[in-house]
């Protein structure tokens, strides 16, 4: 029906439950200009008689199931400028037809298909060329030195493929570029040094490589980077690199090989705002920076080996959502400015470091808090009742998504001058899903003592809360099944007493427990979502503890349930249990303090000194 309107030169049907295939005779609108059916749950091929849209500029098929291979007819359109089928399962390869006669090609959008093959050289014949969007294919083999000859080029999204080999050299030559994307790949070697000629680059993605380092590229011609590495120590510090980029917003490079040091000048990015280098090598201090007009909301230093004591430099950043030293070497006391510095922080990560001492009741002002992990440290001294009282967790309803920054391109596809433009939305990224979408608190594996508050059942929008391996004693405290939405509750290993609360059977979400390794008594209360919950050694070593899912009945006793003779064995084992492990925990607090975090050797008096004296 539709090829019976001769005249037709703009036909959009996007966004409508159309279904079928795309009809043949679309071939004959042979005036057609703009073509959009996106998001139509069409199932088809693509007819080979859509080559004859002689005049068709933009053409717009994504997000639906389209499959089968990319018809050699269509490179007769020699007028089309756009050309999206993102998120479909077109499979095969680009025909060598189209590189040589779309020769007006602005913006090529395939990502998310099945096409293979390797990255043409030929696509350098396309001069006027925006964007290649290319990622989540099974593009293979290496990326060709031929996008060095594309100096129109703005975006390059290559990531989610499988190419090997180096990152080309002359990729500075493609001077327009503001996103380059090459993540999860297996590209290996030095990222060249020439990329910091980039200098209109505003996002960054090498993430989930193999990339060893930042190559100096002497050969190359001289860039300002080749004096700055000269004189800055190149090799300590080679992210010097990108310090050139000064319109930088974003820059993953987490899950490589990289190492060395961080350089001071990367704080002056002013626009800066998300830094990843989790997962790779880095060591040495965090430097500090005099520039106090950081855009910085998202820092990641995770699983790296970083020294020192909690960065100074931090002070600095007014904007910081996110922050995660996890996994480091880092020792010496928290900030008590960390409340007043970083007032957005909505999810702080600080587990498995050196960090001691008292927790500052000061991170009571973070009130959007929503996430707090400080497990695996050497914290000591109370939980208080201030503590926990974070107003971002006491809401009982289910928390958002935590508001990180990514870059989405999308041009303008229907306008008449083709342009595009790089449109920021605070939305999810990169960060573990379980850190976006979980609020809660992991405290565990320190050396906290005392009761936990009853205030802590104020925290009604909590999801997680683990308090294990700690000094705890007293009770669990009797409203904690006010905590309605939490899903994970782990308690081990503590010196905590008295009966289960009743109220724990109010926990209808509750889908992990381990309340194993105190000197709890009497019976396990039952309930709905409780009664799932099937597996004895969640409930072990307890000293009186009766009643399913433990083997061990209960007494008819009305308040204060005793077990039957047999659980009594239990008690002399968690004596020993809990003796042996008291002298461990005395040793290692012992020796915590003799031990640097920089290279395990005696940690002099001055490092401890220095480490005081940058708290305040």
């Amino acid at each position: 029906m539709l090829g019976m309107i001769p005249g037709l030169r703009y036909l959009s049907l996007s966004v409508n439950p159309l279904g079928g295939s795309i009809p043949a005779s679309l071939g004959q609108l042979q005036l057609l200009e703009k073509l959009g059916i996106g998001n139509a749950s069409l199932v088809s091929t693509l007819p080979p008689q859509l080559g004859n849209l002689t005049s068709l500029k933009i053409m717009v098929l994504n997000e639906n199931h389209l499959f089968g291979t990319l018809p050699p007819s269509l490179a007769r359109m020699q007028e089309l400028q756009d050309f999206v089928i993102e998120e479909n399962s077109i499979s095969g390869t680009i025909p060598q037809e189209m590189f040589t006669n779309w020769t007006k090609l602005k913006y090529f959008d395939v990502n998310h298909n099945l096409l293979a093959g390797s990255i043409p050289s030929q696509i350098s014949e396309w001069k006027e060329l925006l964007c290649l969007l290319l990622s989540h294919n099974n593009f293979t083999g290496s990326i060709t030195v031929e996008v060095g000859s594309m100096p129109n080029l703005q975006a390059l999204d290559l990531s989610n493929n499988y190419l090997t080999g180096i990152m080309p050299s002359n990729i500075s030559n493609a001077s327009s570029l503001k996103l380059l994307r090459a993540s999860f790949n297996h590209l290996e070697g030095e990222i060249p040094a020439t990329i910091s000629s980039l200098v209109n680059l505003v996002a960054l993605f090498l993430s989930d490589n193999k990339f060893t380092g930042i190559g100096p590229n002497l050969d190359s011609k001289q860039l300002p980077v080749v004096k700055v590495a000269k004189n800055s120590g190149f090799l300590g510090k080679p992210l010097y690199v990108f310090c050139q980029l000064t319109l930088l917003r974003i820059l993953d490079l987490s899950n490589n090989q990289l190492f060395g040091e961080l350089p001071g000048c990367l704080w002056n990015l002013r626009d800066l705002q998300f830094l990843d280098l989790s997962s790779n090598a880095f060591a040495g201090v965090v430097p500090t920076s005099a520039n106090y007009n950081s855009s910085l909301s998202l820092l990641h230093l995770s699983n790296n080996k970083f020294t020192g004591c909690f960065p100074a430099v931090l002070k600095n950043f007014k904007s910081l959502v996110i922050l995660d030293l996890g996994n480091n070497k880092m020792s010496g006391a928290l900030p008590p400015w960390i409340g007043e510095s970083n007032p957005l922080l909505r999810i702080l990560r600080l587990r498995s470091n050196m960090f001691h001492g008292s927790i500052p009741r000061q991170l009571l002002k973070l009130s959007h808090l929503q996430r707090l992990d400080l497990a695996e440290n050497t914290f000591v001294g109370s939980i208080t009742e201030n503590f926990i009282n974070f107003s971002s967790m006491s809401q009982a309803s289910m928390m958002q998504p935590v508001p990180t920054t990514y870059i989405e391109l999308r041009p303008f596809r229907f306008s008449d001058d083709g342009s595009i433009g790089i449109l920021w939305k605070r939305q999810e990224y990169t960060f573990d899903e379980r850190y976006l979408f979980v609020t809660g608190i992991d405290l565990s594996g320190n050396s906290l003592s005392g009761e936990m508050p009853s205030e802590l059942t104020n925290l009604r929008g909590v999801q997680l809360l683990n308090m294990s391996r700690n000094n705890l004693s007293g009770g669990i405290p009797k409203d904690i099944g006010n905590l309605k939405l939490l899903e994970s509750l782990d308690l081990s290993w503590n010196k905590l007493s008295g009966p289960i609360p009743p109220s724990m059977s109010n926990l209808k979400f509750l889908s992990s427990l381990n309340l194993s390794n105190n000197r709890l008594s009497g019976e396990i209360p039952t309930g709905s979502q409780l009664q799932t919950l099937e597996d004895p050694s969640i409930y072990s070593n307890n000293l009186g503890l009766c009643g399913p899912p433990l083997s061990i009945p209960c007494t008819n006793n009305s308040d204060t349930t005793t077990p039957v003779d047999g659980a009594k064995e239990h008690h002399d084992e968690l004596e020993r249990v809990w003796m042996y492990y008291s002298m461990i925990a005395g040793t290692v607090f012992g020796l915590e303090h003799c031990f640097s975090a920089r290279s395990g050797g005696l940690l002099s008096s001055a490092t401890s000194m220095r480490c005081t004296k940058i708290l305040y």
